[in-house]
């Protein structure tokens, strides 16, 4: 009785485990909400697929990691960064997506980042940064 007892409690705890782990590497880095807040446009990149899907301010195409880079660069020299603001997020097989909102000096912009793993790593494929009807 006691060893039954003992084996349903550990594949209990097994499974449980096994369900925290598996939602804990679904998320978006923390390190792209992070850049996000601060406006480290250099830290974001560190996340960029190759080829990232970008619409920020009047550009909407898809550009190189590095052409990204300079366009996400120029936004925050432009819009210092205050603070970012998670307002859902999900995620379904190897993506995953976060929608937030982005406060800056100037206004307050909705924030869209979706990405994918590759290799075991979160890259961005899409970022939308858009003025928010707030």
């Amino acid at each position: 009785m006691r060893k039954t007892y003992l084996l349903i409690m550990l594949f209990l705890l097994t499974g449980f485990c096994t369900i925290g782990c598996m939602a804990q590497s679904a998320e978006i880095p923390r390190d792209i909400t992070n850049a996000l807040s601060n406006g480290d446009a250099a830290e974001l990149a560190a996340y960029f697929n190759d080829n990232v899907e970008l619409v920020i301010d009047n550009r909407n195409d898809i550009f190189s990691k590095q052409q990204s880079y300079g366009i996400v660069s120029d936004f925050f020299k432009k819009n210092k960064a205050r603070s970012f603001h998670i307002l859902h997020k999900g995620e379904k097989e190897s993506s995953c997506f976060v929608i937030g909102t982005l406060k800056t000096d100037n206004t307050t912009f909705r924030v869209y980042v979706l990405t994918r793993k590759n290799n075991n790593k979160h890259l961005i494929q899409q970022l939308r940064i858009e003025p928010s009807n707030e």
